[in-house]
């Protein structure tokens, strides 16, 4: 994901862009087809798109200063530019070919001194990839209304702001918009028209930060015929099993101390799997649903290199030695979930070989890799040589070792959906994580989930994603659910950073854009520095594991860091492994011994309750979240879960220091009426955490209290709404039925 300019709570930002300098002669048209530089340049030249940048340049001065005082409006005479100066003019981003776009209208209001223009900034090379050299300038219409349009790519999650520039210098003086990025998510109109508002110091008091950004997304879009491609559907159902459970990632090259190298085909079978056995009860006491295996398929490194995709790797074990671990975790209601490399193999792969052997012109597998003749060096392309001939071939991010699967090939594809339905149906697993998944297209995935949905309905999926816009590989017709790379930073770093309001950003981005996904959220994997030596504060522990455990999604933890595990890439000393061997250390023994870390055995018994309290609670399982009840500081977050049944609250408190008085929280009557109830269940004895804190605290006059707030604290809040008592009805009593009596009968 790349990351944006950071955003600053409640304050404008000034800056010197710490750009390349742009000197007279050298100034760089940008913006999309067709736009010239434009706006108030306080007198300095400004030069138009054409070729021979000869022609002029009017420019309209504004009415008012930001002080309200009027100023006359003039027009400034036209420069012209001699035909020999060198001017260097950037290629403006059209899309990649065939790509469908969307005209943009931006409007904002904002007064401006004379000498000054408003720019839109953004991630996307369309805005500028937040350099503010490349900014679009937008055009005053009037009084203090600021618009430009802008063709932007269709289905795209944008970020962006506003930025008053003074002059067209890039080392100039300017002001970023304060508060969070706006986020827009472009879809199939034609044409969309976005209105916002300038967010400063003046922040609303109420409410400052979703205020400020929510109206990132008031988009008011005036539909035409839909363009002639399919339009991902924005809602994703998980199967049920999924709804509550708890995933453990294991990476189990490292979790059962393989080596880091296969010596080859002929190297014998060791059974690191059958070692799983002894981790069970450790796995179940802990409250683990399913566990999510990385790479198990026979290959020559870390797993992602596979040379075998009907194989289990000869370090670990074999496919009876799987089948019998796959049924002792279903003997204990936990399910199995494989690690799938779709994107590309290893280069023993037996189809990679043949090529390699044969050659391009004679292998019957030369269609199923990207190959071509090496005329000329290819970003990320990698070489081999057979004879005295060689050929180029598509490796991922230039690795020579994964050379990257064909997937238009129906031969290829047809492999995939044999390797998927074999693992689900003769091995009995419960799903798929999908590496690299965003690299894919969606249309491969379309294929993919009606082939597991044909032999297993019940079956997960999980895409690895990091990059773009989650919609487009995530619904009901494609993939269950996404890695959520997109919220991990933001859990971790908003603690590190004292600055909840990263936190509150990431989250609203989530519900103005995946409101209908259910994503799989973590604070740790085998790519990522551990969560022990990530946190500035070992204090905060408690609080990330609480988010991971509280906020709506999927929690998965990463083996190890439940007792404190350490590890950061780079600090390994394999090899073969890049230094990411570091957070793929052996795991710890399932009985507490000498090998614990310190902290080990009070971190496993808080996560224990952090995942049972998970469990146990339907709030924090289907609930949902609405970012107007959230409230926060830098230091302190509260946030409601809400489901029919139950409601929950969850307060951190990440300072160093107790806080009290605590600002009471508005409760209204939609979420909890008046006199209710709500029990910490995290603190105090009856929830298994000691101290003196207060059990319950009470709806009053529709605020809840949640003082007193000590230093580096956590509180879990239920109430459980009422059910409602069946009225019984009072019906008359039934006389019995009188029957004449009968001739005979008369005496």
């Amino acid at each position: 994901m790349s990351l944006s300019r950071p955003h600053v709570s409640g304050q404008e930002l000034t800056s010197r862009a710490q750009h390349r300098s742009t000197s007279i002669g050298q100034v760089k048209a940008i913006g999309t087809k067709n736009r010239s530089l434009r706006g108030i340049a306080g007198g300095a030249a400004l030069l138009s798109s054409a070729p021979s940048f000869a022609s002029e340049t009017f420019i309209k001065s504004r009415s008012k200063s930001s002080r309200g005082k009027t100023i006359s409006t003039r027009v400034m005479e036209p420069v012209a530019v001699e035909p020999d100066v060198s001017v260097e003019v950037s290629e403006p981003y059209t899309g990649s070919s065939g790509e469908p776009m969307t005209k943009v209208t931006f409007s904002i209001e904002r007064e401006t001194e004379f000498g000054s223009h408003l720019n839109i900034i953004g991630a996307h090379p369309c805005l500028g990839a937040w350099d503010i050299a490349d900014s679009v300038p937008m055009d005053w219409v009037e009084g203090v209304r600021w618009e430009v349009t802008v063709e932007l790519p269709q289905l795209e999650l944008i970020e962006y702001k506003y930025v008053v520039r003074y002059g067209w210098d890039p080392e100039g003086y300017s002001i970023w918009q304060g508060g969070p990025n706006y986020m827009l998510a472009t879809n199939q109109s034609h044409e969309i028209a976005v209105r916002d508002k300038w967010v400063s110091e003046d922040w609303p008091s109420d409410h400052p930060a979703v205020t400020a950004a929510s109206a990132a997304v008031a988009i008011y879009a005036q539909e035409h015929p839909k363009p002639p491609f399919r339009v991902p559907d924005k809602t994703s159902l998980i199967p049920k099993w999924a709804e509550d459970s708890v995933f453990y990632q294991i990476f189990p090259l490292g979790f059962f101390g393989a080596p880091s190298l296969n010596i080859g085909d002929e190297a014998p079978m060791v059974p690191r799997l059958a070692l799983i056995a002894k981790h069970l009860d450790f796995l179940q006491e802990l409250g683990v649903s399913a566990v999510y295996f990385s790479p198990l398929f026979e290959s020559d490194t870390h797993g992602y290199d596979t040379a075998d995709y009907f194989e289990i790797d000869r370090r670990l074990g074999d496919k009876a030695l799987f089948r019998k671990v796959v049924k002792q975790c279903h003997a204990r209601g936990i399910r199995v979930v494989l690690d799938g490399v779709f994107n590309h193999t290893g280069r023993r792969h037996f189809a990679f070989r043949d090529l390699q052997e044969k050659g391009p012109d004679k292998s019957e597998y030369a269609n199923w890799y990207i190959v071509g003749a090496r005329t000329e060096d290819y970003e990320g392309w990698c070489d081999v040589t057979y004879g005295e001939h060689g050929f180029s071939y598509d490796c991922w991010e230039g690795h020579a070792m994964l050379p990257r699967l064909n997937l238009a090939e129906p031969a290829v594809r047809e492999h995939i959906f044999e390797v998927a339905r074999y693992w689900l149906v003769e091995m009995g697993i419960d799903g798929w994580r999908l590496d690299v998944a965003h690299e894919i297209s969606p249309d491969f995935w379309r294929e993919f989930r009606a082939v597991c949905d044909a032999v297993a309905p019940d079956s997960l999926l999980v895409g690895e994603m990091i990059h773009g816009n989650y919609n487009a590989w995530v619904g009901n017709d494609r993939l269950h659910t996404g890695t959520n790379y997109q919220l991990s930073k933001a859990m971790w770093s908003s603690l590190n950073d004292h600055n909840f309001d990263e936190l509150a950003t990431a989250l609203l981005r989530e519900e103005k854009l995946y409101s209908g996904l259910t994503l799989l959220n973590f604070i740790g994997n085998h790519d990522v520095a551990r969560i022990a030596s990530t946190l500035q504060d070992p204090a905060h522990f408690t609080h990330v594991s609480a988010l991971l455990m509280f906020l709506p999604g999927l929690p998965c933890l990463y083996y190890g860091d439940e007792l404190g595990m350490e590890g950061r890439p780079g600090e390994g000393d394999d090899p073969h492994c890049g230094g990411d061997d570091a957070m793929r250390r052996p795991m710890l023994p399932p009985v507490a011994d000498e090998s614990w870390p310190a902290v080990a055995e009070e971190r496993l018994a808080m996560t224990k309750r952090l995942v049972q309290i998970k469990k146990s609670n339907v709030a924090f399982q289907t609930g949902v979240m609405d970012m107007k009840k959230l409230s926060h500081t830098d230091e302190q977050f509260i946030f409601i879960r809400e489901a029919k049944e139950q409601k929950a609250v969850v307060l951190l408190n990440s300072a160093n220091h107790d806080v009290e008085p605590w600002p009471e929280v508005a409760i209204p009557t939609s979420v909890a009426p008046e006199g209710a109830v709500f029990k910490d269940i995290f603190n105090g004895p009856a929830a298994g955490g000691g101290g003196d804190l207060p059990a319950s605290f009470t709806v009053t006059n529709g605020m809840l209290y949640l003082g007193p707030c000590p230093a580096n604290s956590v509180k879990v809040l239920v109430y459980d709404v009422p059910k409602p008592v069946k009225k019984v009805l009072q019906t008359a009593a039934v006389q019995p039925k009188l029957v004449p009596p009968t001739q005979a009968s008369i005496v």
